[in-house]
């Protein structure tokens, strides 16, 4: 396997967002008064695509209801991903190109391509049916202010929105209109969730449910458990940084439902039902980590994976204990996926860094905590910010474009480059030799 497929991925989001930038240029995708700018556009399909959600105006009053339906399409077509596009248009014209079998096949590790081929149309189908579900409660949800095809749209708007983590939302304040229903929040925080555990974990549970499987994958025990103890840890640390100025000013209902959905669209989806610009540096610090950590892999969420943290844990742990085995969960590991979630996790690391770097230089005047969110939630595609991407220059706009491409991107080439490598032999055999750390 060689460089192709990595070119296939990244032509695939490239004509994506140059489609989607040529169709929000066009009048009929601007309300009347918008400014037209090819650098908005640009930037709003690339958040689209990337689903990420930022935004450098408010999608509801720049974009008409054209421009918004383009946004939704780019959300999902970027949300299912090139792997799961590929098998739906499989699906429809019966066929599915051989590069894309061979990608698929070597990312999932699944020998039999109809077996993949089975599972990827499964999932497609049940990603549309939680949508559909999605949409009709939050239809009822906002039935009760707007008249029903309004309320339609926005059910299916938010949705698909919240399924694809995308965070954006045609209201100009995203979702603190709302903050006081528990229908339209715990129906976007349940899709979110949803979105963030990886397709096939979807597939696994309602396997599991309809009896097709006796017990779950080991993938889907790790991705559900560490999810829950993201989720909890981050309705912890929102409540330690905003409980007591939230508690002063509202009923505990509302605190414990806004902090609960905040803590969980914090992490990968980008909806905020609380104003954003005032929380703490210490709630900022705790966002700024769950965003890095993200969601499951083969998921809508972007972030380093779930899986590589808990890979990077069993590493520092056997390190330490000096163990001869890589065990997470009373399994042993094999070294190899242990020395990739490593690499993933350097490499994204470093890139995140370099990002925030060359932001930090060309928007000295943003007080650099704000940098460092914007950048990480660009990077993450999350789409939180801090009230300040509006405000950044054109440079740092299009830094911003390229930091969400890549972080969109980056996971996935980094395996699929390390798959391309695996039976490329190791060259000369230098002598052995040592230096001091520590």
């Amino acid at each position: 396997m060689n460089s192709s497929p990595i070119k296939t991925i990244i032509l695939f989001f490239t004509a994506l967002i140059c489609l989607g930038t040529f169709l929000l240029c066009l009048p009929v995708a601007l309300q009347d008064g918008a400014e037209f700018s090819v650098l908005t556009a640009l930037f709003t399909a690339t958040s689209a695509v990337c689903v990420t959600g930022l935004s450098v105006v408010s999608v509801g009053t720049h974009f008409t209801e054209f421009g918004q339906i383009v946004i939704l399409c780019l959300l999902q077509i970027g949300g299912l991903g090139y792997m799961l596009v590929s098998t739906g248009l499989g699906v429809i014209f019966g066929k599915l190109a051989l590069k894309d079998r061979k990608i698929m096949q070597d990312l999932f590790d699944i020998s039999s391509f109809n077996d993949l081929f089975k599972l990827l149309k499964k999932a497609v189908l049940i990603v549309l049916g939680i949508e559909l579900i999605g949409a009709a409660v939050m239809t009822v949800g906002f039935a009760k202010i707007f008249p029903l095809g309004t309320s339609i749209y926005y059910g299916i708007f938010h949705s698909v929105s919240a399924f694809c983590n995308g965070g954006f939302s045609p209201f100009t304040n995203s979702l603190e209109s709302f903050a006081t229903s528990p229908t339209i929040l715990y129906t976007v925080v349940a899709l979110v969730v949803l979105g963030s555990l990886g397709f096939f974990v979807l597939v696994d549970i309602i396997d599991n449910i309809r009896g097709e499987n006796i017990r779950l994958t080991f993938h889907s025990k790790i991705i559900l458990q560490m999810t829950l103890i993201l989720v909890i840890f981050g309705v912890i640390a929102f409540c330690a940084g905003e409980f007591f100025t939230l508690v002063n000013q509202n009923p505990l209902g509302y605190v414990i439902n806004n902090s609960v959905f905040q803590a969980i669209s914090s992490r990968t989806a980008g909806f905020n039902s609380l104003p954003m610009a005032n929380i703490t540096t210490f709630t900022a610090f705790a966002i700024i980590m769950l965003m890095f950590i993200g969601g499951g892999p083969g998921s809508t969420a972007g972030g380093i994976k779930i899986t590589t943290l808990a890979l990077v844990f069993v590493f520092i742990k056997s390190v330490l204990r000096g163990d001869e085995y890589y065990t997470l969960g009373k399994k042993n590991l094999d070294i190899d996926i242990v020395r990739k979630a490593l690499l993933v996790f350097i490499m994204m690391t470093v890139l995140m860094t370099f990002f925030i770097l060359l932001m930090l230089y060309v928007e000295p005047d943003i007080e650099p905590l704000k940098i460092i969110f914007e950048c990480v939630s660009g990077f993450c595609t999350v789409g939180l910010s801090l009230g300040i991407t509006p405000e950044l220059s054109s440079a740092g706009k299009m830094l911003l474009i390229a930091a969400m491409f890549v972080g969109r991107i980056g996971a996935i080439t980094i395996l699929i480059y390390m798959l391309s490598r695996k039976n490329i032999p190791n060259g000369i055999k230098y002598p052995d030799d040592k230096i001091l750390i520590g």
